[in-house]
């Protein structure tokens, strides 16, 4: 019998956005290394059915990586086989009771939702949250929320959660209705770019200014919705790209596997930096955001402090915060750090601490150090310090 030198593999996925295009392209990217792939691609839903599962020479396929589900007779088929098959961000309960030959990618949407509160605290003064569900309430969508209200709540901020239920037709009418009720400044959270932009058109309509009233965050980094509130929307961008390459992993580690057996294997993937945009570009104060850094200096002065720490907890590029420290303190980052933390010795100085146990509480490079500092920050030496 004639051994065959290939894998006939079929990904399942659309095309049509933005997300699902960044999908294919890292599933092209890690086929680089899995040159004896013979790949096949179809539209899921409909187009998925039993007749697709042969490729057109009729052979069937050794692997299939699931983004979308197809019907529910290809869905049955595929969880009653032991195909080698890597479920992308999808839920199907008969091929998740599988013991063999299955694996999970996950977009990690807890991480989604506490990358957008602690954007929204760091750029925010607010007296209340809100979350808007993505219509139909799926699961990613509570899993956001959850983890955003979690972060929110710790900060003292409760989330007031915007009620999807109900027909879209008045869908925008109860929104408008939610955002005016929401105490202002407040942060609010969507699940999507496409609720966000609803938000943000919701604001308009009731004359709530955006962000210095509501700021607001969505996910996805969708460009096409900015033009549908004339605002670029600040978001948190998912990584759809390396969910594609993880995939093609998945399956090339149950291809070289084939006795494996265990649980199925599940791999959580990880949200982007957020993309700032104008929806929460300007609403912290330059007073509140020297105060941020301030309390962030004063809390770590212990610690060998950079300017260049101070400035990723405020979430903002060094040029608007040196402005803004120049703005309201006339100082910069370098001299405040320094100043919190000298203060700190000559307390401890007048204290009766000894310089060698200053140097290695305060992780001083050396005495030396800490002596030249000193005398430059405060004008005289450690020995002329009144105790």
């Amino acid at each position: 019998m004639k051994i065959k030198g290939h894998h006939n593999v079929l990904v399942v996925c659309s095309m049509r956005d933005y997300a699902g295009r960044e999908f294919f392209a890292g599933v092209l990217d890690a086929m680089s290394n899995t040159s004896n792939w013979h790949l096949s691609t179809v539209r899921p839903g409909r187009f998925f059915s039993n007749r697709e599962l042969v490729n057109e020479e009729g052979e069937p396929y050794d692997g299939f990586i699931l983004s979308m589900p197809g019907t529910d007779e290809v869905m049955q088929r595929i969880a009653k086989s032991n195909t080698p098959t890597v479920l992308v961000n999808i839920t199907d309960r008969r091929l998740s009771a599988r013991c063999e030959a299955v694996a999970s990618v996950w977009l990690d949407n807890a991480d989604i939702g506490r990358r957008a509160a602690q954007h929204l605290l760091a750029r925010s003064v607010c007296k209340a949250a809100g979350y808007v569900h993505e219509l139909k309430h799926p699961f990613y969508s509570e899993e956001r929320m959850m983890a955003f209200r979690r972060v929110m709540k710790r900060n003292g901020c409760e989330t007031s959660v915007f009620d999807d239920s109900g027909d879209y037709g008045d869908f925008f009418t109860r929104l408008r209705v939610w955002v005016r009720g929401l105490p202002t400044p407040a942060a609010v959270m969507t699940a999507s770019d496409m609720r966000a932009a609803d938000v943000i058109n919701a604001c308009k309509a009731e004359g709530i200014l955006v962000p210095s009233q509501i700021s607001v965050v969505g996910v996805d980094c969708d460009v096409s919705q900015h033009t549908k509130c004339g605002m670029i929307i600040s978001s948190v961008p998912i990584n759809m790209r390396m969910m594609g390459q993880q995939a093609v992993r998945e399956l090339d580690f149950l291809f070289k596997h084939p006795k494996w057996k265990g649980r199925t294997h599940e791999v959580l993937i990880p949200a982007k930096e957020v993309f700032r945009g104008e929806s929460t570009s300007c609403s912290v104060s330059a007073t509140r955001l020297v105060k941020m850094a301030l309390d962030f200096i004063a809390a770590n002065r212990m610690n060998r402090l950079a300017s260049s720490d101070v400035i990723a907890h405020l979430g903002c590029s060094r040029q608007l915060a040196n402005l803004r420290f120049s703005q309201v303190c006339g100082t910069t980052i370098k001299k405040s750090i320094e100043k919190a933390r000298l203060e700190e010795v000559q307390k401890r100085i007048r204290s009766g601490e000894k310089v060698s146990a200053v140097v290695k509480s305060m992780r001083f490079t050396s005495a030396n150090q800490l002596y030249r500092i000193y005398k430059r920050h405060f004008g005289h030496t450690i020995r002329q310090t009144g105790i």
